[in-house]
């Protein structure tokens, strides 16, 4: 196929040809052309973002409700032994309600 323009014309079956060609050289060479010069990038992770990493793992591990506090709680429950100070609650209802606005 050809692209004729006013400024440039195109063959790309010449580009496919030289493309193939390429890669025939490189499969009798090997996994590169001679003489070429391949850049490997590289990452390196830092001592603080390991850490980072590792709490963020810990924490996610961690179950969403504290057991312990809930069987604490039923147990007050059951024997009465959970009082609430109905001040300290309006108090805390007040202080939530004047946060959330």
């Amino acid at each position: 196929m050809r692209i004729e323009g006013s400024a440039y014309v195109v063959d790309l079956n010449r580009s496919q040809q030289v493309r193939n060609d390429n890669q025939q050289a490189q499969a009798v060479q090997g996994s590169r052309p001679a003489g070429r010069v391949i850049n490997i990038d590289r990452v390196e992770i830092s001592q603080k973002a390991r850490e980072l990493q590792t709490l963020k793992d810990e924490v996610a591990a961690m179950p969403d409700v504290r057991l312990d506090r809930v069987a604490l709680a039923k147990q007050n429950l059951q024997n009465g032994g959970y009082r609430v100070d109905p001040s300290v609650l309006a108090q805390k209802m007040m202080d939530a309600y004047g946060k959330s606005r």
